[in-house]
């Protein structure tokens, strides 16, 4: 298994680990009905601190140092593949209430984080899993 591999499984683990775990925690503020900036705020800076620390743990040294071409090509493939997927997931989040809700309705503000960090996993999400399916896919016309 290659490290650009290691590192797709690595980031859908952290991924899915951090859907299971913010979902919650923002239907929690959701039903409190708070104001959410100081809960928000501690939350947002205890998991930038983690994931900073896990990554400068689990990163030595650049990813793309040690890629080789065919990892380089996988990787920007992925890269745009999500691209394309954020794209898309944050036009459909943003769209779809509009045309149900109509032009005149108001969501409430809490929502705009959760969207902003749901489209941030679903372009994570989809990168990693590009990254593993075109690696076994190149690795079952190899063999």
């Amino acid at each position: 298994m290659s490290k650009l591999q290691k590192a797709a499984w690595v980031n859908l683990i952290v991924v899915s680990t951090c859907v299971i775990v913010a979902v919650p925690i923002f239907l929690l503020l959701a039903g409190m009905n708070t104001k959410g900036i100081d809960y928000i705020f501690i939350f947002f800076i205890v998991g930038s601190l983690t994931s900073l620390g896990a990554y400068v743990l689990y990163r030595k040294k650049s990813p793309e140092a040690s890629f080789d071409e065919r990892e380089k090509m996988i990787y920007r493939r992925a890269f745009i593949l999500a691209a394309c997927a954020l794209t898309i997931f944050l036009g459909g989040v943003c769209i779809i209430p509009f045309f149900v809700l109509g032009g005149q309705s108001v969501i409430k503000v809490y929502y705009l984080p959760l969207i902003f960090l749901s489209t941030l996993f679903a372009a994570q999400f989809v990168h990693s899993t590009a990254i593993l399916i075109q690696c076994a896919l190149e690795d079952e016309d190899g063999q």
